[in-house]
């Protein structure tokens, strides 16, 4: 950890990259098998569009988006001075023994709105169409070693059960109530992070947000108290999964276009994205979703993530 003299500020010693990294590698080889679906990251640009990937996404049945922007938390103690501490203290929020937070990100000159607002307007787009989410995702912890320590752990959770032959096989653990349902819970690393759903427009990037060490107590710096506006990361993945499983809750690849220009179209003069009319030009349809992601990793570092559902065989 990184401490810093004003206002006895503690910065985790890692970088949204290693959280991204990290995340990205432990969903994607979480498996289910018998349910026939996975957690893809869902992003490549066209030039690296090959024919091996047509090939294996006409297997695709159907698929839920969901975006994810990774933070790196922030600290200060209760006896701190700072105005987050001062906030918090205001609203009578926890800020023993510590507060993290996170600020939201500057917009760059080639930039058409701050991060904080695509994320923003992107989720308000999904909700409304019942076909994804949006969040900021920040790690509970501060310190590097203490962070790869409970991936670590996550990983090797049935590594006794050594006769299998994938230890990240971990449907029969996860699986309950018919399911139709992901007990994501039952892996400590993702309840340990903080999954926050944008709240609002914003003018500038100087605003942040702060919890208490349990993802609890979420205050946005005007200061807003928020009660119900964060929930865990595994919260976050169950919920996802739970309207996946509706029969309303994939994208069909026949309508994925559709659904894609419906998402990305100006609404009330406003507009998602610069040129995102450009994202549909191909003919295939999950290129251009996959598209649209790198766009978004690109221009805002917001990683797209999808549920897949796969055909048989």
């Amino acid at each position: 950890m990184a401490r810093s003299n004003a206002g006895q500020r503690i910065d985790a010693n890692f970088t949204e990259d290693v959280v991204g990294l990290a995340l990205e590698s432990f969903l994607s080889v979480l498996s289910f098998p018998q349910l026939r679906f996975s957690i893809e990251p869902f992003t490549r640009s066209r030039e690296r569009w090959l024919g091996a990937d047509a090939r294996l996404h006409s297997k695709l049945r159907g698929f839920r988006p969901f975006y994810m922007q990774f933070k790196r938390p922030a600290a200060y103690p209760d006896s701190s001075r700072a105005k987050v501490i001062r906030d918090r203290k205001q609203l009578a929020l926890s800020v023993h023994p510590t507060s993290l937070f996170f600020g939201l990100r500057e917009k760059q000159p080639s930039h058409f709105d701050y991060q904080h607002n695509i994320l923003y307007r992107l989720r308000k787009r999904l909700q409304a169409r019942n076909i994804g989410d949006a969040a900021y995702v920040c790690p509970l912890f501060l310190d590097r070693s203490a962070y790869r320590i409970q991936l670590h752990r996550a990983g090797l959770m049935r590594w006794p059960q050594f006769w299998r032959p994938d230890p990240w096989e971990l449907e029969d653990l996860l699986v309950h109530d018919g399911a139709r349902s992901i007990a994501f819970d039952r892996i400590p690393v993702l309840a340990e992070h903080i999954s926050i759903p944008p709240h609002d427009v914003v003018t500038s990037a100087k605003h942040y947000y702060s919890f208490d060490d349990r993802g609890a107590d979420l205050c946005f710096h005007s200061p807003t108290r928020l009660p119900d506006g964060s929930s865990s990361l595994a919260r976050f993945l169950a919920d996802t999964v739970a309207a996946f499983f509706r029969d309303d809750g994939k994208i069909r690849r026949d309508g994925a276009n559709e659904m894609l220009q419906l998402l990305i179209a100006a609404q009330d003069d406003e507009e998602l994205l610069p040129d995102a009319q450009d994202l549909l030009r191909s003919d295939d349809p999950i290129a251009n979703w996959q598209a649209f992601g790198a766009r978004l990793r690109r221009d805002y570092e917001i990683e797209q993530f999808a549920l897949v559902a796969w055909e048989a065989g």
